[in-house]
This record gives structure tokens, C-alpha cells and sequence, in this order.
């Protein structure tokens, strides 16, 4: 090709019509090959509003297109044309690693033990949770055994990697090939078309009436399966969750929202709302009851009563002295979640027992874990407040969950804060079996883990309650622009990972 093409003889884009021009003087045929076009530019009549018109079905070199386009320069046609093929590229990449996946961790789920060294090895080498790496197996396998149909429109960009994740979460407990077909075939045209959220409710009714007779044995053993769950948030804030038959809750509901109305109308109602009296807002005024029937008490008449001053809550609030004394405003944390200084110092009012620790002033590591009513305090405590959990990704710290582990078993390595470290019982387990070690333990809780793979991630100290490597100040700009970074090849290992890194809390489920 030494000549570009008249704008005559621009082919019909689209799959149908043959070639079309490519970004930066690269032409594309129907096949999606990039052709160089010699001594010449993308000629000058395709805006690049008229290139993402043309450029036909989504393809790989796609990537290419959309790296040469400005969206700054493109109109709102434009900027959505260009979102719905970034988004389709997406969809290519998820199918691509669905792949990988797949060749990594076999179709074959029935050993569980294996899986659970497959989850943990994907989610080191990928940086995420082991759940979420678990998942990406499930969901990897279940498209290539059962909705391969899905799996080709997933690399088509047809359909998005959450339509994806919500079929194979959703279908996760049908066995029946015929069923699983039958899915297959009503339910991909659905979700070419559907939102997520729309599509997973066209999947729970599918499921419903392809599987009817299954379905009705789940839902009989579903209840079985109630549970409440706890967890903190930020600012100082929970989360309690309660999961039910849906009569129970929804009876537990009219109770709170009856009750919370009629705390709202004695707090003023809407008025007090507009006047800035935030707590008199429906939200709170539910929450506020929920804590009521819970904790308080009703009377004869019928009125919840709860008084919050004789409640005992146990809590574990850490901060350093200069902010408790008022010295400083540094964070505390409250059960594991930062909190502002004078939220702490509030919360430190109402204490009854304190515990001394002492930090490494270097790395923030964990020294000494003080005593509690002048009783001396157990190598078991130490270590387990030190580390929680040293497993890269692990997010575990409840020490009703943890486990102290020697790093040279026991009785070879002796029992000391160098070889010791806390490990949550799964990893522990898994370590036991040989899918991980852990070497190099040092006495502030640093270690590097080894993968079954060959994977080496290093464990930094963890900062018990401040990390000294932060800064409450940003750092001057520099009189000088920094020279551009040189390009490194990727090392294999060991990699200087920070396990912090991996912490993805999940949200609530509601």
C-alpha cells in the first residue's frame, strides 16, 4: 500500500463491508489486521468522532483506536461511542483472563484443598483477596463448562464481565446440564440488552421456573441458613445485618419504621430536618428505635424506652498518649477502623481498663503489649496483636480467629517473638499442608511468605497504630521537573509487595 486510499473508495464500514482506516495511518481489514499505511496519515476528512462511527464491530485493535483519540476533543455522541467500545474492550479482557484462569486452575472444582492453594497463589500474583481471587475461578470454569455461549459474547464485547459474575453466582447451585442449557439459551439474549441489576433478576426468575422442583427444596432449606453479622465502618459508624425469611424481616422492619416515626414527630418531624436537626431525619430516627428495641426496655403503655449512659459495650480503642492527653490529634482506632482524635479522646472518657503498648519509633511495629490489671502479658497476646494475620491479602484480625504460628515448626524452632507469628486458621491449615511457608520470620513480625508456586512476597512490619513512614505535611514541588521513568522489564521475584495493599474490605450486603 504506497497510496492512500480516495475517500471514494472508502469501504462501507462494518464486518459486512470490508476495511476501514485505523488510527494513526493504519489501515484495518475485515479480519481485524493492522495494516501500516506508508508515508500517510489518517486521512484529514475523518474526524475522530467518524472513525469511532466506522470502525465497525469491536475488535483487539480497538485498543489502538481509542489510545489515539483525545476525548477532550470529542462531542457527547463521540464521548459515548468511545465509552461503549472502552467497555467492550473491557469485556475482551475479562474473557482473556478468564482463559488464563482456566489453564491455571483446571474445569475440575472438586478438590477443595487444591482450590484453596489455587485461590491463594491467583490472589498474590493478581493483588486481590483470596475470596475474590476463589470467585474469579468459579466464574472462569462455570463459562467455559457451562456458558461457553456467554463466554464468546463476553470476548465479542457483547455482554460485560458483571452479566458474567451474576449468571455463574446466581446459577451457582443448578446441576442439571438440561436446566443449565435451557438458562443458556433464554437467558444471553437477556442480558445483551439488560443492566446488571435488571439481568439478575431475569436470571432468579428463569431459575425459578426451568428448575422449579429444585427450587422449592431451596427455598425450604434457606431458612436454615439465618444469620446476623457485625462489622465496623469508618467515621466511628457499624454496621449490623440480619438475614432472614423475608416475612421475619419485613415484620422486623414495620416494627423500627413505626417506632422511628414516632420518634421523628416528637424530635419535630420534617421542620426539625429543615432547621439543620440532622438526627431527626426518618434514617436515624429508624436506627436510633432499632437500638431501642434491642437494648432498651418497652413499658406498660407501650413506649421503648433506652437510656444509653448504663449500657456496657466492650470496645478495643487504640492512640498514643500525646493525643489522648490533647497534645497532638493524631488518629485512633476504634476495633480496627481510624477514628479522628476527639472522637477518640470522647470514647476515652468512658474507659475502664487501659492496656500499654509500646511502638517502634522506626517502622511502627509492635514492641511490647504492656499488661492488663497488673497481670504480665503472654507471648500468644504479643505476637497476635503484632501481626493479625501475616498471609499477603489477609484481612483477618479477630483473635478468637487467629493462631500462633512458628515459622521453624516446633520443636526445631524454638518459641520465641522472632520465630512466632500470627496466621488465621486458614492459612495456617494451608501452610500445615504445604501450599505456602513461611522464612525469614524476624522478631518484628516481617516475614516473607512462599507460595507453593514459587511466589516469594515480602511482609513488612505492621504498624500497630501510626505508620512513622506517613507524612501529615506534603512535600515541597521539586525546582526541577523529574526525568521521565526508564522503562524496567517486570521481575519475576521476589516481589517487594506491601501486604496493606491487599486489604479490600467487603461492603455490607444490603
Amino acid at each position: 500500500m504506497s497510496e492512500t486510499p480516495s475517500r471514494d473508495a472508502c469501504p462501507v464500514p462494518g464486518r459486512a463491508g470490508g476495511d476501514a482506516f485505523g488510527p494513526e495511518g493504519h489501515f484495518s481489514d475485515e479480519d481485524g489486521v493492522l495494516w501500516l499505511l506508508e508515508d500517510a496519515d489518517v486521512p484529514p476528512w475523518f474526524s475522530d468522532e467518524e472513525l469511532l462511527e466506522i470502525a465497525g464491530p469491536v475488535t483487539a485493535s480497538d485498543l489502538m483506536l481509542l489510545d489515539s483519540i483525545d476525548p477532550a476533543g470529542l462531542g457527547r455522541a463521540g464521548l459515548l461511542a468511545y465509552l461503549q467500545r472502552a467497555e467492550a474492550l473491557a469485556g475482551m479482557a475479562a474473557a482473556m483472563c478468564a482463559r488464563a484462569t482456566v489453564e491455571l486452575a483446571g474445569t475440575d472444582g472438586s478438590d477443595s484443598r487444591r482450590d484453596r492453594g489455587v485461590a491463594m497463589e491467583l490472589g498474590a500474583a493478581r493483588r486481590v483477596g483470596e475470596q475474590a481471587a476463589a470467585a474469579s475461578v468459579a466464574t472462569a470454569r462455570a463459562l467455559h463448562v457451562e456458558f461457553p455461549e456467554f463466554l464468546a459474547a463476553l470476548s465479542t464485547g457483547e455482554v460485560s464481565e458483571w452479566h458474567c459474575r451474576i449468571l455463574v453466582s446466581e446459577t451457582a447451585h443448578v446441576v442439571d446440564r438440561d436446566v443449565i442449557a435451557a438458562l443458556q439459551a433464554r437467558l444471553l439474549p437477556k442480558a445483551k440488552r439488560r443492566t446488571p441489576s435488571q439481568f439478575r433478576r431475569d436470571v432468579r426468575a428463569a431459575v425459578v421456573d426451568l428448575d422449579a422442583e429444585k427450587a422449592a427444596e431451596r427455598f425450604e432449606r434457606a431458612r436454615s441458613d439465618r444469620y446476623v453479622s457485625c462489622k465496623p465502618l469508618p467515621d466511628g459508624m457499624g454496621y449490623l445485618g440480619v438475614v432472614s425469611d423475608w416475612p421475619t424481616i419485613k415484620a422486623m422492619h414495620d416494627v423500627i419504621t413505626t417506632d422511628g416515626r414516632a420518634a421523628q414527630v416528637a424530635k419535630g418531624g420534617a421542620k426539625a430536618v429543615r432547621d439543620g436537626d440532622l438526627d431527626a431525619s426518618a434514617d436515624a430516627c429508624r436506627a436510633e428505635a432499632f437500638a431501642a428495641r434491642v437494648l432498651g426496655r418497652v413499658d406498660q403503655d407501650g413506649q421503648v424506652c433506652w437510656d444509653r449512659e448504663p449500657a456496657t459495650v466492650s470496645l478495643t480503642l487504640v492512640m498514643d498518649l500525646p493525643t489522648l492527653q490533647g497534645e497532638a490529634d493524631r488518629h485512633a482506632l476504634l476495633d480496627g477502623e481510624p477514628v479522628p482524635a476527639a472522637v477518640g479522646r470522647e470514647l476515652a472518657e468512658a474507659a475502664t481498663l487501659w492496656r500499654r503498648a509500646v511502638t517502634d519509633p522506626v517502622d511502627g511495629h509492635l514492641l511490647d503489649y504492656g499488661r492488663e490489671q497488673y497481670l504480665p502479658a503472654k507471648l500468644r497476646d504479643y505476637v497476635l496483636q503484632r501481626d493479625h494475620c501475616r498471609a499477603p491479602g489477609c484481612t483477618t484480625r479477630a483473635p478468637s480467629r487467629l493462631e500462633m504460628d512458628h515459622a521453624i515448626p516446633f520443636p526445631d524452632g524454638e518459641t520465641s517473638a522472632e520465630n512466632t507469628g500470627g496466621l488465621c486458621r486458614t492459612h495456617h491449615q494451608m501452610k500445615t499442608e504445604r501450599l505456602a511457608d513461611v522464612i525469614d520470620s524476624r522478631a518484628d513480625g516481617s516475614a516473607t511468605w512462599l507460595t507453593g508456586w514459587g511466589q516469594r512476597i515480602t511482609i513488612p512490619p505492621r504498624p500497630f497504630l501510626h505508620d512513622p513512614t506517613d507524612r501529615s505535611t506534603a512535600s515541597p514541588p521539586p525546582t526541577e521537573p523529574p526525568p521521565p521513568p526508564t522503562p524496567r522489564r517486570p521481575t519475576a521475584s521476589p516481589r517487594e509487595w506491601d501486604a496493606s495493599e491487599f486489604d479490600q474490605p467487603d461492603d455490607p450486603p444490603f
